[in-house]
This record gives structure tokens, sequence and C-alpha cells, in this order.
């Protein structure tokens, strides 16, 4: 029965005019701590062990059974909650009785809009933990912590226990108020890896699934039995919650809160608060690991498809550089292939897009184009043949290539390109240009009506020039368009390249360092060696 319209943390009930459970939200399973297969035909009373909440009950249900809606306080939980009973009539002519209930949280539901705009800010998962600490500490909890299974973070999908039921858990963040000790900062560090034996607290709240409640005993307990150590003053938090953060079915971790003597123990509405949290968190954690897997595997993807070296021929020298944005892996690719007679065939190209799903198109087309190319297919038929195979691939719309036959014998070059960036040369003389090479439609978008028309054109390198070839991350940002990224890539590019071929690299992009980290940025240089004569 799912929660109908209203305030954060709303519960709803339906009951016989007897208060027998008929139907159980997500909002009550929150607040009374049942899930709906164990409400389901119970005595509400019963269910929630208040023996003196029947009569009072049972006289608001008839009042509501009889057609007219009822409100007032029924003693639900020790403290009394506010209810409305509203009479519905089903189908079959059955009178029943809709219990709305929402928690008397004290500052709940502004806690709760205050979580909800401060937590899960950013997809780091360090960041989030703190987040959440930030949020419930000191203002709910004299101290608060976010564990995440460890099998989590090592991308390992078993169980959240082990088969002893112990948990193995590491401890993301921590906050404590400003009048405990700052030394607890050193006996509850960060990152800490620790096995929970199944007694303990922690682990029963992953087996089960379900908010435990205990005291600072079990807290020093736990920490003797695993260091055998006693801390003083830990005993003073009297009154702890650990919560299970459960998202897409499954336990990721739990969140620990606890208050000192002096402050009120978490009642039942409390706990009812720390679950509407814990719910809120998990969502926003399950997020950050969703994306850090997805980071670390399009990484490690990529890391094994980018070229480890690149070899230049006698009489060229090659420079390369690759830089992955700061939010995501994307579909920056290059490569050298070398052919006969010395010959090396260049591939550049970007595939639309970030993550795993750019980085597995980036490696199905370099792939494809380096087989290509070493096949001494011409320039323009390589694109033309990359352009059949994108078509196919469903991780892509499209992707944007350059491709260069080079001899170092003669300097002389084929090149062709679809929808890339064009190829920029730098002078001896300080001046720079670029390579005329007509652009043709990115890899993927052809159909019968707009065939694919790559047009190969010759070029010569000059000796002691320099060639660059690059993604358009060096070149495009939301302040600038690309034709004034390029010319600032060509100044970059003129000013560094006096140096080594390796110098003038690092020179193009220390000049254009407010381009990296929103976008991949690939940079290939190609230099006649300084010994090299061309041959006429």
């Amino acid at each position: 029965m799912p929660d109908r319209p209203g305030p954060h943390g709303t519960a709803t009930v339906l009951l016989t005019p007897e208060g027998t459970v008929t139907g159980w939200s997500e909002g009550a399973e929150r607040l009374f701590g049942h899930d709906a297969r164990t409400a389901a035909g119970a005595p509400l009373p019963a269910l929630l062990g208040l023996p003196d909440a029947a009569e009072p009950l049972l006289v608001a249900l008839k009042t509501a059974g009889s057609g007219r809606p009822w409100s007032g306080t029924l003693p639900l939980t020790a403290e009394g909650l506010p209810a409305a009973l509203e009479p519905m009539t089903g189908g079959d002519g059955r009178v029943q009785v809709l219990l709305t209930v929402a928690p008397p949280w004290t500052g709940g539901l502004d806690l709760l809009n205050e979580a909800g705009r401060r937590i899960g800010s950013t997809l780091d998962l360090h960041l989030t933990a703190r987040e959440i600490v930030a949020v419930t500490v000191p203002r709910f909890a004299d101290a608060g912590a976010i564990y995440v299974l460890e099998r989590l973070l090592a991308d390992d999908d078993q169980p959240a226990t082990e088969a002893d039921g112990s948990a193995v858990v590491r401890r993301l963040a921590i906050a404590f108020a400003e009048d405990d000790p700052r030394g607890w900062a050193r006996e509850f560090p960060v990152n800490e890896v620790i096995v929970y034996p199944p007694t303990t607290p922690y682990a029963r709240c992953l087996a089960a699934g379900a908010m435990v409640e205990f005291g600072g005993d079990a807290v020093q307990d736990t920490l003797a039995h695993r260091t055998g150590r006693i801390i003083d003053g830990l005993l003073d938090h009297v009154s702890l919650l650990a919560v299970p953060l459960l998202a897409r079915g499954r336990s990721l971790g739990f969140a620990v809160f606890s208050r000192k003597r002096g402050r009120p123990p978490f009642s039942a509405a409390d706990a009812a608060l720390a679950a509407e949290l814990a719910t809120r968190a998990a969502t926003c954690v399950d997020n950050a690991c969703l994306y850090r897997r997805e980071h670390r595997t399009a990484t490690a993807l990529k890391a094994g498809l980018l070229p480890s070296g690149v070899t230049a021929p006698p009489g060229l020298e090659i420079a390369h550089r690759y830089l992955p944005a700061r939010s995501g892996v994307g579909g920056d690719w290059f490569d050298v292939v070398p052919l006969t007679g010395d010959r090396i065939a260049v591939v550049i190209g970007d595939s639309v897009g970030h993550g795993v799903t750019a980085a597995a198109a980036m490696g199905q087309l370099r792939v494809a184009a380096h087989t290509l190319a070493s096949c001494e297919f011409p320039p323009g038929e390589v694109l033309e043949r990359l352009d059949a195979i994108a078509q196919g691939l469903d991780a892509a719309q499209f992707a944007t290539c350059l491709c260069l036959v080079c001899d170092p014998v003669t300097l002389r070059c084929e090149v062709a390109r679809a929808g890339h960036p064009p190829p920029l040369l730098a002078l001896p003389d300080g001046s720079a240009r670029h390579f005329a090479v007509p652009n043709g439609l990115p890899l993927g978008v052809s159909d019968p009506e707009h065939p694919p028309a790559y047009e190969q054109v010759p070029a010569v390198l000059p000796p002691g020039a320099t060639l660059a070839l690059y993604t358009d991350g060096l070149v495009e940002s939301r302040m600038r368009n690309v034709d004034e990224g390029i010319a600032r890539l060509a100044s970059a590019l003129v000013a560094s390249q006096n140096g080594t071929l390796e110098e003038t690299a690092d020179g193009v992009l220390a000049l254009l360092a407010d381009q990296q980290g929103h976008d991949d940025i690939a940079l290939l240089l190609i230099r006649a060696a300084s010994d090299h004569a061309a041959a006429p």
C-alpha cells in the first residue's frame, strides 16, 4: 500500500472497524518498525506492543466507521501521535478506515528538508558520507558515523555479511559534538576497515536489514575486544541506533547515531526519523557507489585500450598526452600504426559521451581502426569502413575521427577527417596554419540519403614544423567556441615549439591549463627529426 501524498514521513494504515491491519505503507514501516508482511492481519495495538492503545483506537474507529472522519491524538507511541481517521468503502461495500499519522518529529521536517538540500550534492562517496553526518551532528545526535560494506567498495556483489555472520565494513565518515574529546577522531579513524562479530549490534543490523538500539557499553565492549583499549567518556553515550542503509533491496552498510547523558534518549519518533534519514542517505550512497564503480570500470577499460607506448619511425619524433576529465572517463583515443616502408598511420578520435559506454565504443573503434590501417587502406577508405562499423555499435551514437598516413622519408602525408577538429601546423618561422582537410560526416551518422564522403588530401610536413592532432577537449569550452579555441591552441603551439617535442607537449598543456578537467583531452605531436633531410 503506497503512501498517500503529504508531508515527508506521513504514515498510512488501512484498518478494519475492529482495528485489524489490512494495509501498511512504507511510511508506517519506517515509523513503527514493522514491515507490511508482519503487520498484515495483526491488531494494531498488539502489533505495536501497546495494549493501552486498544480502547482509544476502537472509540476513534467507531466514529470513523459510522461515516464521520475523526482526528485527535492516539497513544500509538509512548509520546502519543496526532492522527486522522477517514472512512472508506470498498467495491464490495465493506467499510474500512484509513489511519493517517504524521510523526511528531521536533524539527524533523526541517531536518529532512535540510538533508534533501545538502546530501548528495556530489557523487564522491566520502564527501556524501561526510554530508550525512554533518546534517545530523549535533542537531539530531551527539555523534554519527557512516559505514559501507568493504565488499561493495571492492566491486564485489556478495551478501552483506560473511558466512559466520560477521560484517566487514569501512568507516567513511564520523563526527562528534564539540564537547567530546578531540582524540576520539584518532580512535575512530576514517577509512578504517573493521570486522564486526555476528553478536554485535552492527552485524545484527546488517544481517536483519533492521534498526538496532543499544547502549554505550556495547560500543565499549566491541572496541575493547578489537583493540584491548577502553576509552574514557565512551560510556557517556547511552542511547545509540544502528540504522541500515538499504537501496534497491540490498544493504549497503549502516549509519550509527548516538546521544549522551543529559539529552533525551532516542524515542520511537526519533528512530522513525533516523530511518527516514537513512533511506535518503542510502539512495545518495548507492548513487555514489554506482558512479564509483562505473568510473573505475571505464578507467580500467580505457587504460587497457590506449596505447602504452608509441614508437616513431626513423626520421620522425612523436609525443603524445592523454588527460581524462574529472567528472568521468570519455571516449578520446589515438593510435600510431607502423606500415611498410617505415610509414606510419596515425588515427585520433572521440566517441560521444562519458563512462563505460563511451570507453567501450572507443575500444571497438580503436581496434577496428588499427586493423584497417594496418591493412594499408588509404585514410579515406579507413574512415568509410569505420563509419560502417560505427553504424552497428549500440554503445555510441557517433564519433569523430581523423586518419593520417605519413612517409618519414619524403614527409608527405595523406589525410582525411570525419567531423574531427583540423590538424594544426606550427612552422619554424613562428606562424601556424591548418592542414586544409575537407571535413566529412562524423562516424555513425550517415544514411542512404547522406552517404559518407571522406575526401583524402595530400599534405607535406615541412622540416622543423610541428604537426598537432588533438581532440575537442583541448579547444572547446563553455567560455569560447571551437574556432577561438583552435586559435588559442595555435598560439600555444607556436610559443612552445622551441624545445624538444616532449617539452612542446608539456608547454601547450601548461598554456591551456584552463581547458583541463572539463572533458577528455588527447594531444599527439609529430615533428621531423632535427637531422632529417626530406627526399625530393
